[in-house]
Parts: C-alpha cells; structure tokens; sequence
C-alpha cells in the first residue's frame, strides 16, 4: 500500500512540476519557430522567381518548366537567376534508340556581343525529372532551348527553337 501511495505523489507532484514548466518552455519554442518562420519567409520573399514558363522539344519527349528573375535595373549591374525541371519522356531503350533530355542556356553578359554557355544539362531517366539552377551577373540577354541527345553524345536532336527571356530592359 506505501509503494502505491508514494507512486501516485510522485505522479502529482511531476505533473504539477510540468504544468509550471510546460508553459514557459512553451512560450519560448513557439517564440524562437515565429521568428525562424518570419526569417525563412523574408528570404524566401527574397527569392521571389517573376516569370515562368514551359518548353519542349520538337518531338515532345524533352520537356522544361522553368522559373526566372532579374534583381536590378539596367544590363551593367544585375543578377540574373533561372531554376528549372528537365523531364525525360524517352520511353525506349538504348538499343531501340532512345535519347536524353538535354537542356542550353546562354547568356551575353553586358559589353559583350557573342553567347556564352551558362549551363548545358541531360538526363537520361525516363518518367523522371532532373532539377538545375543557374545565376549569372551583369546578364544582357539569356535564351534558353530544349532537345535530346544520344546517351554518349553532345549533338543535338528535335530541339526547341531558342528562347529568348525577357529581362525587363
């Protein structure tokens, strides 16, 4: 009978101990969640994408979804930011000559009049999606394409045309 009465103090007096703790540990978590929510939305606020859009190849079976922003007014002092999804629809083998989705992004940097490559990608997973960001300073222009490419190749098949994205300016 004494370990049953000292089992149920012990059970009050915990239970008292955490309902006068409980509270305040509480006030504290809850306190520190709302300021991390608050500094994860002002940055992701700062990452704001404008524009999207979808492209494909000529077949169809190379597909892009991608999503771009510019933070600054003019060509001599930006950053241009771009993140996209290449899907894979090639259903055949590579023996039935299946491809991969590929994916070009160019860019002409302010003062500068030619195209420079800022990023080429592939994948070869069909039914399956690839992710990929790019970021490039003091950006004029930026055009985007889509194709397929043999699994062990870089020359291009059924591309998209070029797109060019507009920057604002």
């Amino acid at each position: 009978m004494k370990n049953i009465i000292r089992a149920a103090i012990a059970v009050v007096a915990t239970t008292g101990l955490m309902l006068t703790v409980a509270p305040a540990a509480f006030a504290a978590t809850s306190a520190s969640v709302s300021s991390a929510s608050s500094a994860s939305s002002a940055s992701s606020a700062a990452r704001d994408f404008d524009d999207s859009f979808e492209q494909e190849s000529r077949n169809g079976l190379a597909t892009l979804e991608a999503e771009y922003s510019v933070e600054g007014d003019d060509e001599e002092d930006n950053t241009f930011r771009l993140r996209g999804e290449l899907y894979d629809g090639d259903g055949r083998t590579l023996r039935q000559g299946g491809r991969c989705a590929y994916v070009e992004v160019q860019i002409i940097s302010s003062g500068d009049e030619d195209w420079d490559v800022a990023k080429r990608d592939r994948l070869c997973s069909y039914d399956d999606t690839k992710r990929f960001r790019v970021t490039a300073h003091d950006v004029s222009e930026v055009r985007v394409k889509t194709c397929q490419v043999k699994y062990r190749s870089s020359s291009t098949y059924k591309c998209s045309r070029w797109e060019e994205l507009d920057l604002g300016f």
